[in-house]
């Protein structure tokens, strides 16, 4: 019986010594791990954190390798309103949402100090150690800075009263959101806790900054102020099944209060997200009619959607919900002030790593940037202009791009081409459908369903069947009237004006634009000077100046709406574009 007690307790005392063994084991394996110096963001005093856990301590651990800290060191934060992991570079001011390489790289976890953050399998712990003595009562009110307003989106940091943290260290890290109702009022003192956001050239993707513009207060009544809630302010809601008790854009407005409750029904049954008997075209055709209409209730449908695609888990909802924004800005414009956040908004989600499964996001949030871009008239909604505006997401149109846009959309197609496929089309189908004798050519107008038909196939970079050059002729118009930017930019509009009938001048404004715009003016000329040729006049009735008279309001666009100035600036465009027909050397533009 002693026998098997002294056993027993040797067995007990073998356990202790392996557990004390195992112990101190870890406690050397932790002495020995590797820190880095950080700068804690409230008081500005140096900290230390372990690169594999997270753990700081204000003072470095006895035998502890110190790290020297690089611009390789990239702190691993919590963004608590996407719900995304992020990370801050403290050396260059960096923010990312894609995770640096890992390759000679150091992740410092810092996103549990944040508080609030959902488990990961390696989690970071916070040190206890009280901060050195030279630092802040914890007894004493104290304002904290947040590392979360480093974020990718704002790169400022937000002040603001907290209560008496039970750990101070973690107090600079706590409950770090992307609060902007103080931010106007605090952001004087936050440059004192963390450096502004500075985006850097990076080798991975940077998210964009979103604008850090307020809306401006409204005055409901003499003696109470309502703030406008911002874009990020509203969508931190988020998803939600029932409609707003005040419209998003103008608490104020009773207008507004009496639309809301149907456009936010409309846009949950587009969504999928209510039961209904309407046909989606139809639900996007009454909202695109009233977004149209007014204004303000453009706006009001813009930040609706923001807010029902904003932590959004149903997929075919969040499809739904892009596919509906992007038609409504395509139909529709919103003010500047929403324009800009809306443009923001987009931004974020314009990165294609971060697309969610089944949903091209990113595909989706580029066509809302562009037709946010987009200064030229909208189509009229119509359950046309509906489809078309849907079939535009994944295939971008010719009509309404840029020049630069579209070399770049041709770039695989057509290498080899100097001037955009379309110009160079619809210039071939003119003249091969026989233009150069057709009487009234550029000035007779073409049947409306042929040009519908022949613009649907050229989006879609087929060549239409025309037998009558006048469908296009007045393509090629249209696509000259509808590029954003026209061809003698506003800069260089006076310069064409006053050149006039000095064929020197004339020449050297068109040679001074840049190398898509000099280009394709150059083919568009040397077309009107075919058709100007005497055997050609004979037939057509179009000589230069018929031909300039129809063509410089698509070539030149008068800024000022006073009609006596349209009116004489109408004549001086015309002889400008007639001193080309007749002076100007293109043959540069026939080059390959």
């Amino acid at each position: 019986m002693r026998a098997k007690v002294k056993a027993a307790k040797q067995a007990k005392t073998h356990h202790m010594d392996d557990t004390n063994s195992q112990k101190q084991s870890a406690r050397r394996g932790k002495e020995v791990a590797e820190w880095v110096e950080i700068v804690e963001p409230q008081s500005q005093q140096r900290m230390y954190a372990n690169l594999e856990t997270g753990d700081c301590s204000w003072d470095l651990p006895e035998r502890a390798r110190l790290r020297p800290t690089n611009d390789r060191q990239w702190w691993e934060l919590f963004d608590g309103r996407t719900s995304r992991y992020y990370y801050y570079n403290a050396k260059t001011k960096a923010t990312v949402w894609k995770k640096p390489p890992v390759a000679d790289t150091d992740i410092i976890p810092l996103a549990k100090l944040q508080g609030g953050v959902p488990s990961r399998e390696c989690e970071t712990q916070t040190s206890a150690l009280p901060p050195p003595s030279s630092g802040r009562s914890t007894r004493e009110p104290q304002r904290t800075a947040y590392a979360q307003d480093i974020s990718p989106e704002t790169g400022i940091v937000t002040v603001r009263s907290s209560p008496i943290p039970t750990d101070p260290m973690s107090a600079s890290f706590k409950a770090m959101s992307l609060d902007r109702r103080l931010e106007q009022s605090m952001l004087g003192d936050a440059h004192d806790f963390f450096p502004s956001h500075s985006p850097i050239e990076q080798s991975y993707d940077t998210p964009s900054t979103i604008s850090r513009n307020r809306f401006p207060n409204d005055s409901c009544s003499p003696t109470r102020s309502v703030e406008r809630r911002s874009l990020e302010d509203e969508g931190a809601e988020g998803w939600s099944k029932d409609a707003p008790k005040l419209p998003l854009s103008d608490p104020c407005s009773k207008t507004l209060k009496k639309e809301v409750g149907t456009l936010f029904k409309h846009i949950q049954s587009y969504m999928g997200d209510r039961k209904t008997k309407n046909n989606p075209d139809q639900l996007a055709l009454s909202i695109c009619e009233g977004a149209a209409a007014r204004v303000e209730t453009a706006d009001e449908a813009c930040l609706l959607i923001v807010r029902q695609l904003t932590r959004n888990e149903r997929v075919e909802s969040l499809r739904k919900g892009w596919e509906l924004l992007a038609i409504v800005v395509a139909l529709s414009q919103p003010s500047k002030r929403v324009a800009s956040q809306v443009h923001s908004f987009a931004e974020r989600y314009a990165d294609k790593s971060l697309d969610p499964p089944g949903v091209p996001v990113s595909s989706i949030a580029s066509q809302v940037l562009r037709k946010l871009n987009k200064t030229t008239a909208r189509p009229r909604p119509s359950l046309a202009s509906v489809h078309e505006a849907r079939v535009h997401i994944f295939h971008p149109p010719q009509f309404g791009a840029t020049l630069d846009e579209l070399m770049i959309m041709q770039k695989g197609r057509y290498p080899h081409l100097r001037i955009p496929w379309i110009e160079s089309t619809l210039i071939d189908l003119v003249l091969n459908a026989g233009g150069s004798s057709l009487e009234g050519i550029f000035r007779v107008a073409a049947d409306p369903e042929q040009i519908a038909t022949a613009k649907a196939r050229l989006d879609q970079w087929l060549v239409p069947a025309v037998s009558d050059a006048h469908v296009a002729a007045c393509l090629l118009k249209a696509w000259l009237r509808e590029l954003p930017e026209p061809l003698i930019p506003p800069s260089m509009y006076q310069r064409a004006l006053d050149a006039g009938e000095n064929a020197q001048e004339a020449a050297h404004c068109a040679a001074l634009l840049s190398t898509p715009s000099s280009l394709v003016l150059a083919r568009l000329i040397r077309l009107l000077q075919t058709l100007a040729k005497e055997e050609c006049v004979a037939l057509t009735k179009m000589d230069a100046s018929n031909l300039a008279m129809v063509v410089a309001p698509n070539v030149l666009r008068c800024q000022s709406d006073d009609p006596a100035v349209l009116m004489q600036n109408t004549r001086r465009e015309m002889s400008f574009i007639r001193t080309l027909i007749i002076h100007y050397d293109t043959t540069f533009s026939l080059e390959t």
